[in-house]
C-alpha cells in the first residue's frame, strides 16, 4: 500500500516527500532488524559448524549410528545367508559366488542398493561418502579373512585399540623382536602365518603397564575319539567373520563351533589372549605372607611379560577386579570403548588348548622355574627346562632356558616364539569357572561379581557356571539310613562314597560342555578324601578304599595330564599344572582350589574387541 500511494501521489511533492521520509525511516528499520536476524542466523551456523567439527551434531551422530547399525545387520545378514546356502548344498557353496546388489540376498533392504553391494562375498561401500566407507571398512575389514600360506582364516582384531599404546609384535629366525603400528599391521599379514604356526602377537603399553598378547581365531573343531586318555590331533577348521561359516567353505557338518567365540550374546571373529601367566606392577615386591609377585590387593595393574614373577597369592575375585582393570584409565588397554579385559574362563583356556593340539600348534613345554628363597615362593613367566616333563628347577638353574632361546620357546603353544606360553607348569591358574554349588569358598569370589555365594546376573557372561549333582547341598550331601554327612569326622570309606558320588555327578556334567578341554580329553576323574580311616591323611583317589601303602591314584587325561574334580569345599578350577606337577602338568590339566590366596594360585587375562562390547 506504501508503494502505491505514492505512485498514485507522484505530482504531490509534499505528499511524496513526506511519504518519501517514511519510507526512508521505515527501510532505516527494516535494515536493523535484518541485520540483527542475519547477526543470529550467523551465530546459529557458526555453533553447528563447531558443533560439526567436534564431532557434536545429535543429528549427523544420528545418521551415522543408523548406517552402521544398519550395515553391521547387513553384513551378519549375508554370513546367513551364506550358512543357509552351505547347509542347502552340503557344504559345497563357493561363498565368492555372492556378487550383485544387497537386496538380492536380503529381500526388501533396498534403501541402500545404491550405495552398498555384494563382490565375492564381501559387502563393499560404492558410494561417494568417505565418512560412510570408512564405517563399512571398519565393519567388514575388521572381521574379514586373510589367505597366509594357502590358509584363510580371520586376521587379527586390531579394532578399538589405540593406536598410540598398541603394537604388532614381529620375530625374526632369531627370536629378536620388533614392532608395527597397527594401522600398518592391519593391511600387513607378514607377522604372523597360522599354517606354519606362527601365530599373532600385538602388546597394549598404557602407563607403563605392558601387556602381550596371541590372537586366537574363530574356529570349529572335531575330536574323532572324545573322552579317552589317548591323545590325537583336533580337527580345526577356522571360520569366517563372526559367522559359522567356515572360510575356505567347506562344511563343518560333524564339527562344534568353539563357544569361546561367544561372549554373551555377541559373537567375536576371536580372541586376544595373555601371552604369559599374569605379572603386577611391583612384580619383585614380597607381601606381608613372603610371598614374591603382587599379592592380595586390587592396587596394582597387571602386565603380562616374559622373565618376571608371576602375580600369586591373591585372591580369585581380585583376579577378576585387576584384569578387568586393564581397559581403565591407568590399565595396560586404556579404554573400554568396544574393548572388554576379563579373568579367563575354562572355555577360553580350551580354545588355546584345541588349538596348540591341532596341526596349527605343539605340546608346551612344562615350565619349571620354581623356588623357594628366603621364604618367598618364585615362580617366574616365560621358561622351559631340559625336557617337556622337567620338575621344579631352583632360581639360577643351569638347566632353565628362557622363553627366546632354543629350549625355551618349546614351553609355548606353537613351539616357536610366537606362541602362549605359562599354560603347562609354572603356576596353577586360576578360571573364572566355578561349582554352582552355595559353597560359603564361593565368597572368595567377590569384589562386586558375587553375591549370596552366587555370580550376579550382570556378570554370569564372565564366568563359566557348573551345575553340581543333586545330592551335593551347602554343608554336605548325605549317605546312607544314618545319615552320614560329607563333612563329619566318621569313618573314611563312608565319606569317600559321598565324594566319589557327589564328583562323579560333577564330571558326568562335563559331557554336554564343549570345548573346555574336560569330558573330551578325559574318561575319567579323581576325587579328594581319606585313604586311611582314622587319620587326616587325604589324596586324591579313584576308588573308595585307599590304604596308606597303595597311597593316591590320581586319573590322567591326554598327554598324561591330571584330571581331578572339586566340591563343596573346592568349588574353583584351576588349570594347567603347577612347576611341582611333572608329567601331570598340561593345558588338559584341571583341579580345584577353593578361591583363597595361595602362593601356587596364578591367573591369566584375555582381551576381547567388538562393536557391541
Amino acid at each position: 500500500m506504501l508503494y502505491n500511494t505514492t505512485i498514485k501521489n507522484v505530482n504531490n511533492s509534499e505528499y511524496n516527500n513526506v511519504k518519501m521520509e517514511e519510507l526512508i525511516v521505515k527501510k532505516k528499520g527494516i535494515s536493523l532488524i535484518t541485520l540483527v536476524i542475519t547477526i543470529i542466523v550467523v551465530i546459529i551456523l557458526a555453533a553447528a559448524v563447531i558443533l560439526t567439527l567436534n564431532n557434536n551434531n545429535p543429528v549427523e551422530n544420528a545418521k551415522e549410528a543408523t548406517f552402521r547399525s544398519d550395515v553391521t545387520s547387513i553384513h551378519e545378514q549375508l554370513n546367513l545367508y551364506a550358512l543357509n546356502e552351505l547347509a542347502k548344498n552340503n557344504g559345497t557353496f563357493d561363498m565368492t559366488t555372492m556378487n550383485g546388489k544387497v537386496s538380492d540376498y536380503i529381500p526388501g533392504v533396498t534403501q541402500y542398493d545404491s550405495e552398498l553391494k555384494v563382490e565375492q562375498g564381501k559387502l563393499v561401500y560404492t558410494g561417494s561418502d568417505t565418512k560412510r566407507a570408512q564405517m563399512v571398512e571398519e565393519i567388514v575389514g575388521k572381521t574379514s579373512t586373510v589367505e597366509v600360506g594357502g590358509l584363510k582364516y580371520n586376521k587379527p582384531n586390531l579394532s578399538y585399540l589405540p593406536s598410540a599404546t598398541t603394537k604388532a609384535v614381529k620375530w625374526d629366525a632369531s627370536n629378536v623382536e620388533s614392532e608395527m603400528e597397527i594401522t600398518a599391521a592391519d593391511k600387513d599379514s607378514s607377522w604372523y602365518d597360522y599354517a606354519n604356526k606362527k601365530w599373532a602377537n600385538i602388546y597394549t603399553n598404557n602407563n607403563g603397564n605392558k601387556a602381550y598378547w596371541v590372537w586366537i581365531p574363530r574356529y570349529a573343531y572335531k575330536i574323532d575319539n572324545p573322552h579317552t586318555t589317548t591323545a590325537e590331533k583336533i580337527n580345526i577348521k577356522f571360520l569366517s567373520g563372526t559367522s559359522n561359516v567356515a572360510s575356505d567353505g567347506s562344511s563343518i557338518e560333524g564339527y562344534t563351533v568353539h563357544p569361546a567365540f561367544t561372549f554373551g550374546e555377541t559373537q567375536l571373529s576371536g580372541i586376544w589372549v595373555a601371552k604369559y601367566e599374569a605379572s603386577s606392577s611391583e612384580p619383585n615386591k614380597v607381601d606381608s605372607s613372603g610371598y614374591t609377585g603382587g599379592g592380595n590387593t586390587t592396587d596394582l595393574q597387571v602386565r603380562v611379560l616374559p622373565d618376571v614373577y608371576s602375580w600369586r597369592n591373591i585372591a580369585i575375585g581380585n583376579m577378576q577386579t585387576v584384569s578387568m582393570n586393564m581397559t581403565s584409565n591407568n590399565g595396560s588397554v586404556g579404554t573400554d570403548s568396544n574393548t572388554d579385559t576379563h579373568q579367563m574362563k575354562n572355555i577360553e583356556w580350551g580354545a588355546v588348548a584345541y588349538l596348540c593340539q591341532s596341526i596349527y600348534g605343539e605340546e608346551p613345554w612344562n615350565n619349571p622355574y620354581g623356588d623357594w628363597t628366603a621364604g618367598s615362593y618364585k615362580l617366574k613367566t616365560g621358561y622351559a627346562g631340559e625336557s617337556k616333563d622337567s620338575g621344579a628347577l631352583k632360581e639360577g638353574h643351569a638347566n632353565l632356558s628362557k622363553y627366546n632361546t632354543v629350549n625355551g620357546v618349546k614351553a609355548s603353544t606353537t613351539g616357536n616364539i610366537t606362541g602362549v606360553y605359562d599354560m603347562s607348569g609354572g603356576a596353577w591358574e586360576y578360571t573364572a569357572s566355578l561349582i554352582d554349588n552355595g559353597s560359603s569358598n564361593i565368597g572368595f569370589g567377590k569384589s562386586g561379581h558375587i553375591q549370596n555365594y552366587k555370580v550376579k546376573d550382570e556378570y554370569k557372561k564372565y564366568y563359566d557356571i557348573y551345575t553340581p549333582g543333586e545330592e551335593e547341598k551347602e554343608g554336605g550331601a548325605y549317605y546312607g539310613p544314618g545319615g552320614v554327612t560329607l563333612w563329619n569326622s566318621g569313618n573314611a570309606e563312608s565319606q569317600n562314597i559321598i565324594r566319589k558320588r557327589i564328583t562323579a555327578a560333577i564330571y558326568q556334567n562335563f559331557k554336554s560342555r564343549k570345548g573346555e578341554a574336560l569330558w573330551e580329553t578325559t574318561n575319567g576323574h579323581s576325587y579328594y578324601g581319606r585313604y586311611t580311616a582314622g587319620t587326616g591323611d587325604w589324596q586324591w583317589l579313584q576308588d573308595t578304599e585307599r590304604d596308606s601303602a597303595s597311597g593316591s591314584q590320581l586319573a590322567r587325561g591326554w598327554n598324561s595330564d591330571y584330571m581331578l574334580v572339586g566340591h563343596a569345599y573346592l568349588p574353583w578350577f584351576v588349570r594347567g599344572g603347577d612347576v611341582y606337577n611333572g608329567s601331570g602338568a598340561g593345558v588338559f590339566a584341571s583341579n580345584s582350589d577353593n578361591g583363597n590366596a595361595n602362593a601356587s594360585g596364578g591367573f591369566r587375562p584375555v582381551l576381547i574387541v567388538g562393536d557391541t562390547l
